[in-house]
């Protein structure tokens, strides 16, 4: 019983950190689809009504089309501009399959039974949109939208058989109406389990094979992603560079294995001391880097210090049973728009300033030198 809690624990926490950018792609071509259907279903309705000479079932047809046009509209500018987070596609989810329950349930109000319960042209629309949602990489939104699709058509079911009983269906069969709920959980279920498969190669591409942090490539996707919102809201952004001092000598006195685990331990105690809003990357070699969004020089630079301390303080076991050792770290912060840097340059000044602190002896913390001698002045 404990081990289906935990795994009911975890099938809900959010997806890893990498994807959502990957997700947010997707909710944007979902976006573009769903604007582009939008228009075709109103022109497929004008037609519909025209034909037919403005009857009920086109009339609902282009009733539908008049409020989910303006909301596509509004969705895609939502996607286009806001920062994406997995709660909008949860959001986006519900409303797509709820389109389509919506259309399918106004058709009750005009006593057009077999059409709710036999569309033709709607009922499909669900599995679009089922298949829809697993682009936005969350496994979450999959099973809340299957779930969703299930219980929204089995009350549709459920109001018809009440109001003109079983026997009213006429050749509506209701085997046939427990068949399709099925076939929706069904595809619930498919595209949950294909989300999760399709997350791993994803996560496995994002992340430094030895230390689980994000790889380079993956580090300045999400860099660029948050000196953009950064410029964009005026809001302040850090960054640190690390790199681990006389590693190659560690390397050389204690072996190749004993420095992966020196790596490895360095990346645990860097990681285990951020904000879930911050992330780390390991850049090559002995080189980490950690982003700070929302952070300025003076967050910054504490952080940094308590990263140098607390890597200094932590042992390393050694393979063999041999005598822990620990190591030592140097770190240069930059930060914006404190001092005035380019942005898009931080990395760049980062660095310069990891130099600095290599040059003036390592494990220390090198920052924005106008911002050290302000706050070194303030104190006299």
């Amino acid at each position: 019983m404990q081990g289906i809690r935990e795994r009911w624990r975890r099938f809900w926490m959010p997806p890893d950190s990498t994807l959502l950018q990957t997700g947010g792609q997707g909710e944007k071509l979902i976006s573009w689809g769903r604007l582009s259907l939008s228009f075709a279903a109103i022109a497929f309705a004008f037609v519909g009504a025209w034909i037919t000479h403005r009857s009920e079932a086109a009339l609902v047809y282009l009733a539908v089309t008049y409020v989910s046009l303006p909301l596509a509209g509004l969705l895609h500018l939502i996607v286009s501009r806001a920062d994406y987070r997995w709660a909008i596609g949860f959001v986006t989810s519900a409303l797509d399959v709820s389109i389509v329950s919506i259309t399918l349930a106004s058709f009750l109000l005009v006593d057009r039974f077999d059409l709710a319960l036999m569309n033709p042209v709607a009922f499909p629309v669900y599995f679009l949109a089922l298949s829809a949602t697993s682009m936005r990489l969350d496994h979450r939104a999959c099973a809340v939208a299957g779930a969703l699709a299930v219980v929204q058509y089995g009350a549709i079911v459920g109001v018809a058989v009440a109001v003109v009983g079983v026997s009213g269906l006429g050749t509506i069969e209701l085997a046939a109406q427990g068949a399709r709920i099925a076939l929706l959980g069904a595809m619930g279920i498919l595209g949950t389990l294909v989300n999760l498969r399709m997350q791993k190669p994803h996560v496995l591409s994002a992340n430094d094979g030895l230390t689980g942090l994000l790889n380079r490539h993956a580090f300045e996707d999400r860099w660029s992603g948050e000196v953009a919102r950064a410029r964009r809201y005026g809001r302040p952004i850090s960054i640190a560079a690390i790199d681990i001092d006389y590693f190659k000598h560690f390397n050389d006195t204690h072996g190749h294995a004993a420095g992966d685990l020196a790596l490895q331990s360095v990346a645990r105690v860097i990681r285990s001391r951020v904000r879930g809003g911050d992330f780390v990357a390991r850049l090559g070699g002995e080189e980490f880097v950690v982003a700070l969004p929302e952070t300025n020089t003076a967050a910054a630079l504490r952080v940094a210090e308590q990263l140098r301390e607390a890597v200094a303080n932590h042992k390393i076991a050694l393979p063999g049973g041999r005598t822990p050792e620990s190591v030592t770290i140097s770190i240069g912060v930059a930060s914006w728009p404190d001092h005035g840097e380019e942005v898009t340059r931080l990395l760049d000044r980062a660095d310069d300033r990891l130099y600095e602190a290599k040059l003036a002896g390592r494990d220390q913390v090198k920052g924005p030198q106008q911002r050290i001698e302000r706050e070194v002045a303030g104190r006299f």
